[in-house]
């Protein structure tokens, strides 16, 4: 038997309602006007978060945060440096790796290896049958941390990343 509008209501109806309504309370330190600073700490945010699921045995979650984490990292850098429309969203997860070797910001091979780990190993641990580990979360912990940090440094932007 379907779920049918009338078992969800008013729970859909009120999400609806509050991604349409302004003048609510935002997340802290996401109150950015320039594109880029969002992107920055929206990444900021997700490392924080991986961590902290990390801490509690959400595995699955710290894996899609911390590529998430990589995704943002990258898109800040290329917001920042005029490669990329800040209007126009990415076209997939993998937009701003593809795009960061296009510019020459990070080497082919690097973004072989980070595509490839994000096809073989994000996909198959949220969609299909590959297990989430307390290895293989924290090890992408620390990729994307280290990965945000390099980032940080080069654009020297250090002052707005608000990780904990």
């Amino acid at each position: 038997m379907p779920i049918d509008h009338d078992d969800i209501e008013p729970e859909l109806s009120n999400a609806q309602k509050a991604f349409r309504r302004g003048e609510q309370t935002p997340e802290e330190g996401l109150d950015v006007s320039s594109a880029d600073l969002v992107q920055l700490r929206k990444a900021c945010r997700l490392r924080s978060g991986a961590e902290r699921l990390l801490k509690d045995g959400y595995y699955t979650l710290t894996i899609e945060a911390a590529f998430t984490s990589i995704e943002r990292t990258l898109l800040f850098w290329l917001i920042t440096e005029g490669h990329h429309d800040p209007s126009r969203p990415p076209q997939s997860h993998t937009t701003a790796i593809n795009r960061s070797a296009e510019v020459g910001f990070i080497t082919d091979e690097v973004a072989t290896e980070l595509e490839d780990l994000w096809n073989e190993n994000r996909a198959h641990t949220y969609y299909q049958d590959g297990m989430a580990t307390d290895d293989r979360a924290d090890t992408m912990v620390t990729l994307a941390g280290a990965i945000h940090s390099q980032i940080v440094n080069l654009g020297r932007q250090s002052h707005e990343c608000i990780c904990e």
